[in-house]
């Protein structure tokens, strides 16, 4: 199986790509291990490393940042390949509406990249392991 990155054509870059370059090598090294153990397992969710989300088609990878955020990789596979799709921060506790909109928006989006990947299989970047 191989570790993909989601290529937005129309954005010129691969989101999740882009959010991992701004993290410390000590998250990098950690978010990098949970990937490599999702392709020995073919993709399939495998808590607590990673979790199916109700009403998506996509799954997400939870890291933690700091003591009060949570890093969220959102992936799906497709054919051999794990894609990986988005990525964001939200806060580890929250019950706020808006923090709930701007989850709910980042899932759409999401989504979307989804969307976008399937009638374009060929818009990813292969996935290398930070180091």
């Amino acid at each position: 199986m191989d570790i993909v990155y989601y290529y937005d054509k129309k954005e010129g870059n691969c989101p999740v790509k882009k959010y991992l370059e701004s993290l410390e090598l000590e998250i990098l090294a950690t978010i990098d291990a949970k990937i490599s153990f999702l392709k020995e397992g073919n993709g399939s969710p495998a808590p607590p490393i990673s979790f199916p989300l109700k009403g998506y088609n996509f799954f997400e990878i939870k890291n933690r940042k700091n003591k009060n955020t949570v890093i969220r990789v959102l992936y799906f596979c497709h054919t051999n390949r794990v894609v990986l799709l988005n990525a964001f921060e939200k806060p580890d506790n929250y019950s706020s509406s808006r923090v709930k909109k701007i989850i709910k928006k980042h899932y759409d989006l999401t989504e979307k990249c989804l969307n976008n990947f399937l009638l374009n299989p060929n818009y990813y970047e292969v996935y290398k392991a930070y180091k």
